[in-house]
């Protein structure tokens, strides 16, 4: 057997993330940066601009930085993207830092209004002739150190007695796009941001408000019968909505025999309520659990019964399992569980970018990768493999090409959505 031996070689081809180049591009096109130029945050600029920061929190989110410290070494390699972005190199851990805790309750507004120009500009959904369920909830953030800024004991499942926060959010299902989002102290109710998901959903989404084709879906904690009532004042808006009270269920089930139940899946059963003469309807469900026990839930729907049965609207509401995966998503592939800062206004602002940025994945994945293998494949794979996928830059005066070896199945996968036709290589104009 021939013994192995291992040496160095002065190899200084550049190298880059085809996934970041590619990403980063696709931002241009659409215009996505173009309104962080109106950020403006007091701070001193010496190397680099806020705005320079800014799109390069964007780029350690497209890389699956998990910590700010990550920065350094993910990004540090970037040339190319750096130079997409007008800077000569990214800036280090310690800037982001900076621009981060200096973060105030205005940038939050500013925030607020570049992702609404971002999102009526390039949502998916706006522009969708169909019918748009967006669904509402909230998911905890823990922060355990008492430095953290307004953190509050809250609830946080599996973890009792921790303090936090609480992200609330607007999220359209289908076109996987973050609509809205506030973020407030862990011990702040989920219903207390209903009226404000309520103002920027409607507002965003008022062609398909009027035309009747706005259905907003959420969980229990909205389902008190004060909110139920309001949504049903909002002219055009449809709604399915879990109850509040188990114990009204439960106390209700009592008046209904057994076999007056309709049969909606293996261990559930629906019975419907006369309609109000409001036209709201309450569907009675039925869930047997593991060990033979039988409980009870409420479902507040206006979707008339010719539209929706009993039996659809207990399935149509299950379906709101993909903002709880976004959560998830948000939490372990973007990694905004790990808090980047103490500062509220600096966590609340990193939060926003992770969700702009989630939309630009959602964007690029459903108009750069259509008709193609990588179309439907999940985000954590996007950013946590292809964005490691590194190809050889060669630099031309007016043009820079990215050549990606043919090395795995998902480095064909990425060649063959990215790659011009009749080249095995990216091209950019910077």
């Amino acid at each position: 057997m021939n013994r192995i031996t291992i040496s160095k070689h002065d190899c200084k081809q550049e190298t880059t993330s085809a996934w970041l180049a590619s990403v980063l591009q696709f931002a241009f096109d659409i215009e996505f940066f173009a309104p962080f130029k109106a950020f403006r945050l007091k701070m001193k600029e010496v190397r680099y601009t806020v705005y320079q920061k800014l799109l390069t929190i964007i780029a350690s989110i497209l890389m699956g930085c998990e910590s700010t410290k990550d920065i350094n070494e993910i990004l540090g390699s970037e040339i190319l993207a750096a130079n997409m972005l007008e800077m000569e190199r990214f800036p280090d851990q310690s800037q982001i830092n900076l621009v981060l805790k200096r973060m105030n309750e205005g940038s939050i507004d500013q925030l607020r209004r570049i992702h609404h120009q971002i999102f009526m500009n390039n949502s998916l959904s706006i522009f969708s002739d169909e019918t748009v369920v967006i669904d509402f909830d909230q998911s905890g953030l823990v922060a355990s150190a008492k430095t953290y800024e307004f953190a509050e004991k809250g609830y946080f499942p599996h973890k009792r007695g921790k303090t936090g926060y609480q992200v609330s959010a607007a999220f359209a299902g289908k076109h996987a796009e973050v609509v809205e989002f506030y973020l407030d102290p862990g011990n702040t109710h989920c219903q207390e941001r209903l009226e404000d998901l309520l103002s920027s959903v409607t507002l965003k989404y008022a062609d398909h408000l009027k035309a009747g084709r706005l259905v907003i879906r959420a969980d229990s904690g909205y389902g008190a019968m004060q909110n139920i009532e309001s949504l049903m004042t909002i002219r055009g808006l449809q709604f399915v909505v879990k109850g509040y009270s188990s114990r009204k269920a439960a106390s209700i089930a009592k008046t209904i025999s057994l076999d007056a139940y309709t049969k909606a899946d293996d261990a559930a059963w629906v019975y419907e309520l006369p309609v109000s003469d409001s036209g709201l309807r309450t569907i009675v469900v039925q869930v047997l659990g593991s060990k033979g026990e039988l409980t009870y839930t409420l479902l507040y729907t206006n979707i008339s019964r010719k539209k929706m049965s009993a039996v659809q609207a207990f399935h149509f509401y299950n379906g709101r399992q993909t903002i709880e995966a976004f959560f998830k998503t948000a939490k372990n592939t973007y990694g905004i569980k790990n808090l980047r800062t103490s500062s509220f206004y600096g966590i609340y602002s990193f939060i926003w970018l992770v969700f702009m940025t989630h939309n630009l994945v959602t964007w690029f994945r459903a108009i750069k990768l259509e008709n193609t293998e990588l179309h439907h494949i999940g985000v954590k794979t996007l950013v946590e493999k292809c964005s490691r996928i590194r190809g050889f830059v060669s630099r031309a005066v007016n043009r820079i090409k990215v050549v990606i070896p043919d090395l795995s199945k998902l480095a064909r996968l990425l060649l063959d959505a990215l790659a011009e036709p009749d080249y095995i290589q990216l091209c950019f104009l910077i």
